[in-house]
């Protein structure tokens, strides 16, 4: 088609139109990444629709889907764009199976009762909608595909989110008012959002359903001041009937988008439409956001989502080989899971790299080169194994301190702006709940919550307390506490400031923290 003119796309195309358009992109894909990437990943796809400018691709399972996208979307509209009048994106679509007895639902049905996965309650009888019609109103709603209850696999880590999600998608406005997620990144809080969003719309198909970050809904915001069009911005959110919103953090410091809101947020509960709120952080932790929407987002039920365990990571792993269809072995899925610790996205990383390499090979792999194919993930995971008595050591040691005198009352500057840090280190690196970060310095949680956010705060402010920061985080990251204490350098910007150990108020604005105790 090189020498032809561009595909006029207001005229939908014929199948042999899409057909002939995919091998002639096909070979260009071929020419630009090899012949075995090309193999690997694009073998299957299928050209299936062209609408609008949108080029809808069909992949031959969820992997595929979403590795394509995320690491060949730009290519694949350049090549397009070579081909028609107009390539303004692309969709990806996965192809239905069919379900047999030997099917992936069937070997899940297997897992043994270790894995923990809770079923799903019995569904109710629901008004019935085509599937396809399902996926337009999802994907109009902002609902990602791939993100569904029946693939979500809870453990020990997630059980309260996971009943609590369930509860939403059955009864919304009833139960919890809002739900709130939240966790470290990675770790299935946006899963349950788009998860509650397509079990309810499946249930009630003509609801009116808004997926969005907190990012978006500024955008929208600040576009419809700009457009002179706020009644219309208020009344698509305020007239949802189920409200989710990903990243909340992003609400902290912005004022005027707080205010904005605030209200639709009350315009909500007052019809008991649903609203669901996902974030990095507990409500309390946001910074600089509005106490009346801290108490509001504190009203119904906050969930947290923790790092899942031996035994749930494998058995997340076990379902999505099953769902992307890969040639991975139970013993090469222990292997994984036992050296890599990190969040969902990274074992997810794991597998696919370990899949690829089983894809090429042509001798099945030996479980025990797994660490050598995944050297430089499990590196990077193995932070994860932190405790707290290890952070404060590395904290202690830099700031040139014994560990006593963090644990202690002492608070001048130095020692204040260490204990600081070293709770804001184990919030971060550690799955500690605030009531225990508390215990292990005798402290209340309220001082841990004030320090969190302090650091928080003075590290966008500071290069200096960033920097830090920083470097203590990735030198116990990378090996525990064997952190050069600041003696054995010629100076530490970081502390030459307190050499003096003058009182704290007298210091540059690193507050005490026995104001907060």
């Amino acid at each position: 088609m090189h020498n032809t003119q561009p595909l006029d796309c207001s005229i939908p195309p014929k199948k042999s139109q899409l057909k002939t358009l995919w091998n002639s992109v096909s070979a260009d894909l071929r020419s630009e990444l090899g012949d075995s990437t090309f193999d690997l990943w694009f073998s299957e796809f299928k050209l299936t629709k062209i609408e609008n400018g949108l080029v809808t691709l069909r992949a031959p399972g969820s992997m595929y889907s979403i590795w394509v996208e995320e690491n060949f979307k730009e290519i694949l509209i350049s090549i397009f764009q070579k081909y028609l009048c107009v390539c303004s994106g692309i969709i990806f679509e996965v192809t239905s199976k069919t379900k047999s007895k030997g099917s992936s639902s069937a070997k899940r049905s297997r897992r043994s009762k270790k894995d923990k996965p809770t079923k799903l309650k019995p569904r109710v009888l629901v008004e019935k909608v085509s599937e396809q019609r399902l996926l337009e109103r999802g994907r109009l709603a902002g609902l990602v595909e791939i993100f569904r209850f029946d693939n979500f696999v809870p453990g020990d880590n997630s059980e309260l989110a996971w009943a609590a999600a369930q509860a939403v998608a059955e009864s919304p406005g009833k139960t919890y008012q809002p739900l709130f997620f939240h966790s470290a990144c990675g770790l299935g809080k946006t899963h349950l959002l788009h998860g509650i969003g397509w079990e309810s719309l499946r249930r009630r198909p003509k609801s009116k359903i808004i997926f969005v970050t907190a990012e978006q809904f500024a955008n929208d915001y600040i576009d419809a001041i700009q457009k002179n069009s706020l009644v219309s911005f208020r009344k698509k959110y305020r007239e949802a009937d189920l409200l989710l919103i990903d990243d909340v953090q992003f609400l902290g410091r912005k004022e005027g988008l707080q205010q904005e809101f605030f209200h639709t947020f009350n315009s909500l509960a007052d019809l008991r439409k649903q609203i669901v709120l996902a974030s990095d952080c507990p409500a309390s932790e946001i910074n600089q956001l509005e106490d009346r929407l801290v108490s509001r987002f504190q009203w119904g039920l906050s969930a947290e989502l923790n790092r899942p365990g031996l035994e749930t990571r494998a058995a997340i792993l076990r379902c999505k080989r099953d769902d992307w269809n890969m040639n991975v072995s139970d013993e090469l899925i222990n292997a994984i899971v036992e050296r890599v610790n990190g969040n969902v996205r990274v074992l997810e990383g794991a597998l696919i790299r370990v899949a690829m390499v089983a894809t090429m090979n042509e001798e099945p792999i030996d479980p025990g080169n797994v660490g050598e194919i995944l050297s430089d993930i499990c590196g990077a995971a193995s932070g994860c194994q932190l405790g707290a008595d290890e952070i404060k050591q590395g904290v202690a040691e830099h700031y040139d301190l014994e560990l006593s005198v963090l644990n202690g009352k002492k608070r001048t500057a130095r020692i204040a702006e260490a204990r600081q840090v070293a709770m804001y280190l184990i919030r971060v690196l550690t799955e500690l709940s605030l009531v225990e970060i508390a215990a292990s310095f005798g402290k209340d949680h309220g001082t841990v919550i004030y320090a969190v956010k302090r650091i928080k705060s003075k590290c966008e402010t500071s290069a200096s307390l960033k920097n830090t920061v920083e470097l203590i985080k990735r030198r116990l990251v990378r090996g525990g506490s064997s952190i050069e204490s600041p003696r054995s350098r010629r100076g530490n910007p970081a502390t030459d400031r307190f050499k003096g150990n003058e009182p704290l108020e007298k210091s540059s604005g690193m507050a005490s923290d026995n104001d907060h105790d």
